[in-house]
């Protein structure tokens, strides 16, 4: 899941089908959705400027060719099956581009590469491929939406793996109620969700740690609500920003 509207700018994701299925062949995208497609890439030319927007362009059709899978498109919730309740606070899918996922996940220590990495909002999975990819071989991916969990495990299915030990999970449910691994060492947020249930999650991170005592990580990528983190006593491992844009920060807790 995804929620990037730094300038306060709302739209609708509308998607038809012909034949009424959330993962039919033949999809009609409405103007609006085209719009939305639109003010994204203007908004990251803004942001990143044009060299870093081609390259995020680039890594799109590279990526998704190369792993075998469809993580394409912007979808809201409002036509979905949920695992919990629907509201403001639940952000749309988006997959985070390809690029940032990897230089981010390689930043991490690669003492955390074997333990369990949670992606909460994980969508159609693309973050946790990248992350197995990079080497991480214990992934678990939550997602609220039964539809996008469905399209993820089909992903599954076509992926091919770097590490054939490497084991991959999408779990139908509402983040504030996963059942936390006792080992789990880092936790990967597109900014999901707003800051009530950013917290509740932070909640339970830190219950987690309280019972299991170790040293963990959060990837945060679009950090609307870094100051949930900081005010919980998170800090800073590493920040990845341009000039103008700051695209994600991985917090170490303990």
């Amino acid at each position: 899941m995804y929620e990037g509207n730094i300038f306060k700018f709302k739209v609708k994701d509308v998607r038809y089908y012909s034949n009424n299925s959330f993962l039919g062949s033949k999809p009609y995208v409405c103007p609006v959705k085209i719009f939305q497609y639109i003010y994204y890439f203007f908004r990251s030319l803004y942001y990143r400027g044009s060299v870093n927007t081609f390259k995020l362009l680039a890594y799109e059709k590279k990526y998704e060719k190369q792993l075998g899978i469809n993580t394409h498109s912007i979808v809201n919730l409002d036509e979905l099956t949920l695992a919990g309740e629907n509201s403001e606070e639940n952000h749309h899918y988006q997959g985070a581009s390809y690029f940032i996922l990897y230089s981010i996940f390689n930043e991490l220590p690669i003492e955390t590469k074997t333990f369990p990495l949670i992606d909460y909002g994980c969508g159609k999975g693309r973050a946790l491929f990248v992350a197995e990819q990079c080497g991480f071989t214990n992934l678990v991916g939550v997602d609220i939406a039964k539809e996008l969990i469905d399209h993820a495990n089909e992903n599954k299915l076509a992926y091919q793996k770097k590490n054939e030990q490497s084991q991959l999970n999408f779990l139908f449910a509402d983040a504030t109620k996963y059942q936390i691994p006792s080992d789990a060492l880092v936790f990967y947020f597109f900014n999901p969700f707003g800051e009530s249930i950013m917290q509740k999650v932070i909640d339970n991170i830190k219950e987690s740690v309280k019972v299991n005592t170790r040293k963990i990580y959060c990837i945060y990528l679009n950090p609307k609500y870094k100051t949930v983190f900081e005010k919980n006593g998170f800090e800073v491992f590493y920040i990845k920003k341009n000039k103008r844009y700051l695209e994600g920060i991985i917090y170490s807790f303990h």
